[in-house]
């Protein structure tokens, strides 16, 4: 989260980490079968809630941070659902996965936070409970604003949920922060980013874009790039750009909101959070200078 906010203690990653790309390779859902895994229920019942059990990750390539390993969890549900997608991805845009990008196999969960999305697969296990490491019972969660600091978060680390779905976002990506444009003869610049949906809600429908404040707004169009056989995937990020009106001088700020076919809608701001993750406020560039 933005320290526009307030502080965090986390990482500050501005307009995020993220990449839009095709992976391939087998459903973890055919996996699971084919090792013998005995479902409680038929998929429905699952879709109810019956099925309490969850589907561990782990990689002990290298010792992490906070953790001898990386692990990470996804209800079995989920990784049951056809809807889901879950997949242990091979190939990365037609190509065998790179070792950067998690080499030999790689959990590819659409829709949720990159990470549950284990790099450097080496095992995987069914359990009654998620995961036990780190990442997943003490790292990306939305701690409630009673968590200021890393002592009264340890009494809300166990009861938060883990993070899962992607929230809905929008990125203004030009201009850029500080930036120095030029105005047409309408008094109008170049407006270009890219939005992404949230969770399984996609795909994104609407991006408006703002340069007074939110008092006006202007529809972007949604570009094709990124679109397979003229449909968006509702997984995916969407572009988009725009033609807005701009008044002369310095210190000019455009901001950005999205809608996804779920109805989602971007707020101005999120609730702030110790770790700083999930914010979803309105994408924006500030110190723009209008010519």
């Amino acid at each position: 989260m933005r320290t526009l906010v307030k502080e965090v203690q986390g990482i500050d990653w501005f307009d995020g980490a993220v990449m839009n790309c095709s992976w391939s390779g087998p459903l973890l859902r055919d996996v699971l079968r084919s090792s013998g895994l005995e479902t409680e229920g038929d998929p429905a019942s699952m879709s109810r809630g019956k099925e309490r059990r969850h589907v561990c990750f782990s990689c002990h390539a290298v010792p992490c941070q906070e953790d001898s390993w990386y692990g990470a969890s996804i209800p079995l549900s989920q990784a049951l659902c056809e809807d889901a997608e879950v997949i242990l991805a091979l190939k990365m845009n037609g190509e065998p996965l790179p070792v950067r990008n998690g080499a030999p196999v790689r959990v590819i969960v659409p829709g949720v936070i990159g990470a549950r999305c284990v790099k450097w697969l080496d095992g995987i296990e069914v359990r009654q409970e998620e995961s036990e490491n780190h990442y997943q019972r003490r790292d990306y969660k939305i701690l409630p604003p009673e968590a200021v600091d890393a002592e009264s978060a340890k009494e809300f680390w166990d009861s938060t949920p883990a993070m899962m779905e992607l929230p809905l976002n929008s990125v203004v990506a030009f201009p850029s922060e500080g930036a120095v444009v030029r105005r047409n003869s309408s008094g109008k610049v170049d407006v270009k980013g890219y939005a992404t949906p949230q969770g399984e809600s996609g795909p994104v429908v609407k991006v408006e874009v703002s340069g007074d404040g939110g008092r006006s707004w202007t529809e972007a169009e949604i570009l094709e790039e990124g679109e397979t056989q003229g449909k968006r995937s509702k997984w995916a990020w969407v572009l988009w750009r725009a033609e807005l009106s701009l008044g002369p001088g310095e210190g000019r700020r455009i901001i950005s909101k999205a809608t996804d076919k779920g109805g989602n809608q971007q707020q101005e701001r999120s609730q702030w959070n110790l770790r700083g993750v999930g914010y979803n406020g309105y994408g924006e560039n500030r110190g723009i200078q209008a010519l």
